[in-house]
């Protein structure tokens, strides 16, 4: 199976009521759609929000992102999506993180039309190593930016479980 560097899975076991756990979970985060309208109208926003994250929960499944306002210049691109399911011994929570965000294939479509036409222009001259630069530039920059939002919110995910559970979280790569 092809490993995606834009994905991680977990699975964490937490010793606590399923009831419970979502009472509890649903209060660690600001409750509101995820969607690219929504979020940019919000992030338009100058107010200070309250929670580090924002997402939806229904029935026994949940759609979590970090939190981005205009004021952070952070627009963060990881979305853990789990479900919730209840064990003999708890609740367990199986939860995947997306890191890439297809919100940004437009923007790659029109970089990659701008400088392919951009090269075929100015191939005979020195001017398209500059473009080269700035392509490559864009695409390590995004690339990154999505690892380490894919990272942060894991380990903001992880803190709220720890807190909600009470005790360290081990959760176990799958």
């Amino acid at each position: 199976m092809k490993q995606n560097r834009f994905k991680e899975k977990f699975t964490t076991e937490l010793q606590i009521d399923k009831k419970e756990f979502i009472e509890k979970f649903s209060r660690e985060f600001e409750h509101s759609d995820i969607d690219f309208f929504s979020e940019f109208l919000k992030s338009l926003s100058f107010r200070k929000r309250n929670k580090s994250l924002i997402g939806t929960i229904r029935n026994d499944t949940f759609k979590i992102k970090r939190n981005s306002t205009m004021n952070s210049f952070n627009y963060a691109t990881a979305i853990a999506k789990g479900e919730i399911s209840e064990s003999e011994n708890g609740t367990i929570i199986e939860t995947k993180i997306n890191g890439f965000d297809y919100g940004f294939i437009p923007l790659y479509t029109i970089l990659g039309i701008v400088f392919f036409v951009s090269f075929i222009g100015m191939f005979g001259d020195f001017q398209f190593i500059i473009g080269v630069f700035i392509s490559s530039g864009i695409y390590l920059y995004t690339r990154n930016k999505m690892l380490k939002d894919l990272k942060k919110l894991r380990i903001e995910l992880t803190k709220t479980l720890e807190n909600i559970s009470g005790y360290k979280t081990p959760y176990n790569n799958v």
